[in-house]
């Protein structure tokens, strides 16, 4: 069993790791761009708000104890307006644009999360014996 202040870290540090790095690349006037292929950077958006509620949802459910139905709400509405946040911040980074359709996608790379942790609380739910 881990020591309560490792178990924070365990927990948290790769929420606060991962909120970081995005803040640190979002910083940049010109970001690593990904593999070329139709709407790249909407993948990339996509899976790094998808990262960042699972990670937030994993640490709330496991460290917190907070109930999956909580949980995913808060990993959910965090993310996205985190993926705001973002968006807002790009405003202010020369060369950097700030466009809803990230935004959107950031949100909806959450909603995917949320679905996700929903769906799994009902199926583990399903399988209870009365």
């Amino acid at each position: 069993m881990l020591k309560p202040i490792y178990r924070k870290l365990f927990y948290w540090l790769p929420p606060a790791g991962w909120a970081i790095a995005i803040f640190v690349v979002s910083s940049l006037s010109s970001p690593p761009k990904p593999p070329g292929f139709p709407y790249d950077d909407k993948v990339a958006h996509f899976l790094i708000f998808a990262i960042l509620s699972m990670l937030i949802y994993r640490g709330l459910t496991q460290d917190r104890g907070v109930p999956s139905s909580r949980a995913r709400w808060i990993a959910f509405l965090f993310a996205s307006l985190y993926g705001a946040l973002d968006e807002f911040h790009q405003w202010f980074v020369p060369m950097r644009t700030t466009e809803w359709a990230d935004w959107i996608t950031d949100t909806i790379g959450a909603a995917v999360v949320f679905l996700t942790c929903f769906a799994g609380s009902e199926k583990r739910k399903g399988n209870r014996s009365p």
